[in-house]
């Protein structure tokens, strides 16, 4: 008699035996009860978890002799045929092998024609993603609207790779991974009803290697099953899959917590030995790395778990040392050797240089609590430097001084001695804050005034109506009248002056200066254009005077208006 492998044999013929998709099963059977069947379904999940199981129950459902019903007998003629892939009514197309224009068009023909014996006639394409664009399109009308006694399934496992036309005319249903648990259980029936002697551990090894397909899972089992009579112990499934025990894994994150780079090579070379695979071995630590992840991050839970049957409290041990950012490093680290590895060889490198990399590095932060603590840092420099430097008021050097128009020396002489005194009671002034500080910024602007009135009238022009209101560390704070904004505007849009007034505050109080540019309504609106002090133009040639004979060209010289 012909073999038939676990997969085939055991595949769910009704809704009851259906594993890990009850809501789905749910839905469909409601949908039965109530005569709510909709004319096309599109079954997507992972490979293995019962895409196409169901739409031929679903068919069975409907076209049983006592349906349509919640549950097929699996007992009647059209049950039977449908079961065994032979029903005329029920037309199973492989998408990846018929996927042009041609067999869509022979589709749409045969639809207008009745069901030989059945209620309907019934079409499951799987995996329909393969279709091409055009055999889509020739799809379309017929989908939407196909005769009354026509239904549609169909199954993929790459659902985006459909139009949106096509999903938007299906009931779409979206199959899970199995559990393990569910996977386990299942496999229990199955080796119960062959005879199969099997650790408890061999199932749970099966089920986790099978990453919730089920399909795969009996595969796996059949495999186990053609082993030597005797009991299938977890030794045996593991030579099967090339995977490692749990502890090999445990002991190579181990020695990764305990920064043990020695260890952690002794590890691999261990496996090696063993004739370990070291890709299933690097995928087996990475699903561990990967519970760890979700422990270090909620707390341990058997259901958001890969492996349910992990130990929890060495999990919540192990979880305490290693910070979450490190363990998403430690994943994607791992994850690369298995791409880069062409052969045994270089994997093996690639391995042993990454967990010695592991085995190095410190905990890593997150980069938003990095830049919290920075920026906590700079608030405290600032605080600490502008407590501890304030600017001390120059004095002011004798009128003579600046009347002595042809001593250019001395007053050169004069402004480097303001900015030494500037600088020096910045450097060592302590203690006077609040009251002194504003009074230090209006000697600093005071100088800073008549500076660009001397040697840059046009940017004094820009600043003329502006005060210097604060003087940190690190920020020189220039304020605007509130009714001033264009003021503001025409200093902010000349890059050019703004790095003049930077570098000239810098000077003079030795401080590297940001400029901020603001409007306060704390400085009042001048009735009169401010600028530098009355001494400083003590001895200006005529155009530089304020007479009234050369009000026309300063006023022309500076863009101005005459308010008074």
């Amino acid at each position: 008699m012909t073999y038939t492998v676990f997969a085939r044999k055991y595949r769910p013929q009704g809704f009851v035996e259906v594993v890990g998709q009850d809501p789905v099963v749910t839905t469909l059977k409601n949908a039965l009860k109530q005569n709510r069947v909709a004319h096309a379904y599109l079954f997507t999940g992972p490979r293995g978890v019962g895409k196409t199981s169901l739409a031929r129950i679903l068919a069975k459902a409907l076209n049983c002799e006592k349906g349509p019903t919640d549950e097929p007998c699996n007992k009647c003629d059209a049950c039977r045929a449908i079961s065994e892939g032979r029903d005329i009514d029920v037309i199973e197309i492989d998408g990846a092998s018929n996927r042009g224009i041609d067999e869509v068009r022979t589709v749409r023909e045969n639809v207008k024609y009745l069901p030989s014996r059945s209620r309907f006639k019934i079409y499951i394409i799987d995996e329909v993603h393969m279709l091409t664009r055009e055999a889509f399109n020739a799809l379309l009308k017929t989908l939407e609207e196909p005769p009354p006694h026509v239904k549609f399934f169909f199954a993929t496992t790459a659902p985006s790779k459909l139009p949106e036309t096509v999903q938007s005319r299906c009931q779409r249903f979206d199959l899970k991974n199995v559990s393990a648990s569910d996977i386990v259980k299942r496999l229990m029936q199955i080796a119960e009803k062959e005879g199969l002697d099997i650790e408890d551990e061999a199932l749970k090894a099966v089920a986790r290697h099978s990453r919730g397909g089920l399909r795969d899972a009996q595969s796996l089992l059949d495999q186990l099953g053609s082993f030597p009579d005797g009991r299938i112990t977890l030794a045996a499934a593991k030579g099967l899959f090339g995977t490692v025990g749990e502890e090999t894994v445990e002991a190579l994150v181990n020695s990764l917590i305990s920064k043990d780079a020695s260890g952690a090579l002794k590890v691999v070379h261990n496996v090696m030995n063993q004739g370990g695979d070291l890709a299933v071995f690097v995928d087996q630590v990475v699903w561990y790395l990967r519970d760890l992840l979700v422990v270090s991050t909620c707390g341990y839970n058997a259901e958001l778990l890969e492996n349910p049957w992990r130990d929890g409290e060495l999990l919540e041990r192990q979880a305490k040392n290693l910070t979450g950012d490190t363990l998403m490093y430690m994943i994607q680290a791992l994850t690369g050797t298995n791409k880069r590895g062409m052969d045994d060889l270089q994997e093996r490198i690639f391995l042993e240089t990454t967990v010695v990399k592991l085995a190095g590095m410190e905990d890593l932060e997150s980069l938003n609590n990095i830049l919290l603590r920075l920026e906590e840092l700079e608030k405290k420099i600032s605080r600490s430097t502008t407590t501890s430097a304030g600017v001390a008021a120059p004095s002011r050097p004798p009128a003579g001084e600046y009347k002595d128009s042809g001593a250019k020396s001395d007053t050169r002489r004069v402004e480097t001695d303001r900015r030494a005194a500037v600088s020096e009671a910045v450097e060592g002034q302590a203690g006077h804050v609040s009251s002194q500080q504003a009074q230090d910024a209006g000697k600093v602007w005071d100088m800073a005034m008549e500076h660009f009135h001397n040697a840059r009238p046009s940017v004094w022009s820009r600043l003329k109506e502006g005060k210097l209101t604060g003087l940190g560390s690190e920020e020189a704070v220039i304020a605007f009248p509130k009714g001033r904004p264009f003021s503001k505007k025409s200093l902010e849009g000349n890059p050019e002056d703004v790095r003049l007034i930077e570098d000239y505050l810098g000077e003079i109080t030795g401080r590297r200066l940001r400029l901020r540019v603001i409007l306060s309504e704390d400085v009042p609106v001048a009735t009169q254009r401010s600028g530098p002090p009355p001494d400083a133009l003590a001895d200006k040639s005529p155009l530089e005077s304020p007479d009234k004979s050369n009000i026309d060209k300063i006023v022309s010289l500076f863009e101005g208006e005459i308010v008074k």
